[in-house]
């Protein structure tokens, strides 16, 4: 069943998935894409019909956030029940992600302002996407109104294998103001 992003009356939990190679963005239905790095390198934060997609195809990384169930091999459920929390860990050859999901009351979402990518469904309905300072990770929120209820996640990237020593060429520059 679909689920409509304004209406989630139905909607009783989130699905995570995570893999090496990108998912196909056609399927989904984009409200908001913004460019974006982690760990030094581009990647892309989506706001989708059904939730959020993060894509980075330099550290094989992607993950998507969704209301309807994944067809994915690595997928994983989170209740939206009040206090309901999880972990969800995902490892390539270049990067390990390691999620922590909270369940939390709607009064928690801190709002749009902050957020690299944002779109409103209704409401007091949002789905966000910030950047960590530092680019290791990222913050998401996605808010129930009608559950009285406010999904957050923490996902911290760790570069792992080749990668984890490598210097990216792109982040590579002089240092400025100095001889």
């Amino acid at each position: 069943m679909t689920h409509s992003p304004t209406d989630t009356t139905d909607t009783t939990d989130l699905h995570f998935a995570y893999a090496s190679d990108p998912p196909d963005v056609e399927r989904f239905d984009v409200k908001t894409l913004t460019p974006g790095e982690l760990l030094g390198r581009p990647c892309a934060f989506a706001v989708i019909g059904q939730s959020h997609l993060v894509s980075a195809p330099a550290l094989d990384y992607h993950e998507v956030c969704s209301c309807d169930p994944l067809p994915a091999a690595a997928s994983q459920t989170t209740a939206l029940d009040p206090g309901a929390s999880g972990r969800v860990a995902f490892e390539s050859d270049a990067v390990r992600a390691e999620t922590t999901v909270r369940v939390e009351p709607l009064s928690a979402f801190p709002g749009s302002a902050g957020a690299d990518a944002a779109f409103r469904f209704g409401p007091d309905a949002w789905t966000t996407v910030a950047v960590a300072d530092d680019g290791a990770g990222y913050e998401t929120y996605h808010t129930y109104p009608e559950r009285d209820a406010s999904v957050r996640t923490e996902t911290t990237l760790t570069l792992t294998g080749a990668d984890s020593t490598a210097p990216n060429p792109e982040r590579e520059r002089p240092a400025e103001g100095r001889r």
